[in-house]
């Protein structure tokens, strides 16, 4: 997840646009004026989120409909907006319920001075809302949709490359939530005492998409090594640039065999995942039956075995970082079982599907001795860099523990 500051989540909580900019927005979209427009109290952390009604014109497609207008706060320009775009149409004629589209535009350029979309309102409440009133049958039933989910996600036609989507289905580049964004840049590059003024999100992030999991490695790996030469925060991490460069040497070149097993491994070919799908992002009927799958923002294709690429995981660890688990004993059963039974009954609905995916989950098996140490170099250096530039209480850790870990790893790949 991404690192916010104070100033992120005020966006959401600001007046940043008036009835009639939303008024006049729908007029010149759908030719019709909204009859009532509201924000609802629970909102995220990269929108301003408002209700609009429309009025009922016959023979409208959209008459008389709720739908979801969704202001962007300026993060990730263009790409992250796409990206979303993207995935809801091309799931729109799949089996997984997502809200249609309506307009939207990724151009800051336009009449509100945000990038933003507009999607159908899904009248239903978040799982995260009614979960703990549910019985054993509308959980049980939840389990069977998330397989569903899952198959379905395993069968959508995708480009098999590390990355994200653009709006013609085509490959994009890859889209994560711990880039470094916008407003971080501003802060932490930019401003006194820093005054990196020429870096730019393309120089302190990957800017493609790759074809290998070595290859989408090395490319976060460029971006670190080039933010440790020029950032005064992080000149502890100085005495790795040798070792890391070396590295990244190596990957980029494929001569190592190590390299060259990773780059040809069908368990790291790319797959589509959604990233957060938790139980905030599943709207569900008083039955039990999922109504939509929203918030694909930061859905993307990669490996299988990162744990947000699990739905159960996202689920699992909704639970644990709200604290219900262990001592809701709903919430105990759902962490406790959700995990073996998924497999279970995905083994049941698709076995060859269930054998390919417990394959390519086992993360020792997937990676091996080499694979491990260069994720661990990656997260780690990456967690180094995260709170060390941010000037946060972890820092400290991070100059003894997580160096060290980065360190150790770099010996155990001959560096």
């Amino acid at each position: 997840m991404a690192m916010l500051h104070p100033d992120d989540e005020a966006f959401a909580k600001a007046n940043i646009l008036t009835d009639e900019t939303i008024g006049n927005l729908f007029k010149s979209k759908l030719g019709l004026q909204p009859v009532h427009i509201s924000c609802p109290e629970k909102q995220g952390s990269f929108h301003k989120v408002y209700f609009v009604s429309l009025p009922h014109l016959e023979g409208h497609p959209w008459s008389g409909r709720s739908l979801v207008l969704r202001v962007s706060r300026k993060t990730i320009v263009k790409l992250k907006t796409e990206n979303e775009i993207a995935f809801l149409q091309l799931l729109q004629n799949s089996k997984i319920p997502v809200p249609q589209v309506v307009f939207f535009s990724s151009d800051l350029n336009n009449s509100l001075g945000y990038e933003y979309d507009c999607v159908e309102r899904i009248q239903h409440p978040c799982l995260s809302e009614v979960w703990s009133t549910f019985s054993s049958r509308q959980l049980d039933k939840i389990l069977d949709q998330l397989v569903e989910i899952f198959l379905e996600l395993s069968a959508v036609d995708v480009p098999r490359v590390y990355g994200s989507l653009a709006l013609n289905s085509q490959p994009a580049p890859v889209l994560e939530e711990t880039m470094w964004q916008i407003p971080d840049i501003e802060r932490y590059f930019y401003a006194p005492p820093y005054n990196l003024q020429l870096e730019t999100f393309l120089s302190l992030n990957p800017g493609g998409f790759y074809t290998s999991w070595p290859e989408y490695i090395s490319a976060f790996l460029k971006t670190y090594h080039h933010i440790i030469s020029i950032h005064p925060s992080v000149q502890f991490l100085s005495t790795i640039l040798d070792p890391l460069q070396a590295l990244i040497n190596i990957l980029d070149s494929a001569e190592a065999s190590w390299v060259q097993s990773l780059r040809d491994s069908p368990r790291l070919r790319p797959r589509i995942a959604h990233r957060d799908l938790h139980f905030d992002n599943i709207l569900v009927d008083a039955d039990g039956t999922i109504k939509a799958v929203i918030d694909w923002e930061f859905a993307g294709i990669g490996a299988a075995f990162s744990s947000r690429s699990s739905i159960i995981d996202n689920c699992t660890g909704f639970l644990r970082h709200h604290g219900f688990y262990p001592d809701n004993p709903i919430a105990k059963l759902i962490v406790d079982t959700w995990p073996t039974e998924f497999q279970t009954r995905l083994e049941r609905r698709a076995p060859e599907v269930a054998a390919i995916w417990a394959q390519t989950i086992d993360r020792d098996t997937v990676l091996g001795v080499e694979g491990n140490a260069l994720s661990d170099v990656r997260e780690y250096l990456r967690a180094c860099l995260e709170v060390a530039i941010r000037g946060h209480e972890r820092t400290e850790k991070a100059k003894t523990d997580w160096k060290e870990v980065v360190v150790k790893n770099l010996q155990v790949l001959g560096f």
